[in-house]
């Protein structure tokens, strides 16, 4: 459940995180997700206890947060948005949430929230206008970009350095001859050389992203876990 979770908030990040290192007016432009429609009803109460996480509870202020970013995140790629099913994902994705914060702290990794407030003003610095519009579409105040910031950082800082693979040449090269093989185009396929170094990030990224959620899928089998809606 996680991984998608994950890859949504990933994209949302890497939005942010462009728009505040450019001002590119075509990059904003980009940048502009669909308007999020989010009724009260599909809310909870900020300070209604949704879960209990190895005895640490989850409040509703994060499950909303959670579930507006899933929601936007259905309606990008064109999916019907179920909304009982949307609820259990959510609840699946708070969980894992949860979980990942406190395998960080075992391992002394925690973003502060000095250090994320530093980083929104940061933004803000770089370009206000269009952070307030997404925050707007994201349906998030300011503390709750904070949050979901926190957790975004965290989990890259966790992946970084406690997460370990490794891609071998012959993987790389596997990957490059699957792509000449499986490729539709007419376009003159670049040479090995030219590519090798993108290949290896992005199946190095996939390992480590892989080898996270197994992580957390094992802390998950181990732990208490009590669902409150």
């Amino acid at each position: 459940m996680m991984k998608k979770y994950m890859f949504a908030f990933m994209t949302f990040l890497l939005t942010m995180v462009l728009v505040a290192c450019g001002n590119d007016e075509e990059q904003s432009e980009d940048a502009m997700q669909p308007e999020l429609e989010i009724t009260e009803e599909e809310k909870v109460a900020e300070d209604e206890v949704v879960a209990v996480v190895n005895g640490e509870e989850v409040t509703g202020d994060i499950y909303n947060i959670v579930y507006s970013q899933l929601k936007l995140y259905s309606v990008q790629f064109g999916q019907e948005v179920d909304e009982e099913e949307m609820k259990e994902l959510t609840m699946e994705s708070v969980i894992d949430r949860q979980l990942l914060f406190q395998e960080a702290s075992e391992e002394g990794i925690e973003i502060t929230d000095e250090e994320a407030t530093a980083e929104i003003e940061t933004i803000k610095e770089e370009n206000p206008d269009v952070l307030e519009t997404l925050l707007g579409q994201f349906q998030l105040t300011e503390e709750g970009f904070k949050e979901q910031l926190k957790f975004e950082l965290t989990m890259y800082e966790y992946m970084d350095q406690i997460i370990e693979v490794t891609v071998t040449d012959e993987e790389v090269e596997e990957a490059y001859e699957q792509a000449i093989t499986e490729s539709e185009t007419d376009e003159e396929v670049p040479e090995f050389d030219e590519v090798e170094n993108n290949i290896r990030t992005q199946m190095t990224q996939q390992k480590t992203e892989e080898a996270f959620q197994a992580k957390i899928d094992e802390v998950r089998s181990t732990s208490e876990i009590d669902k409150k809606i």
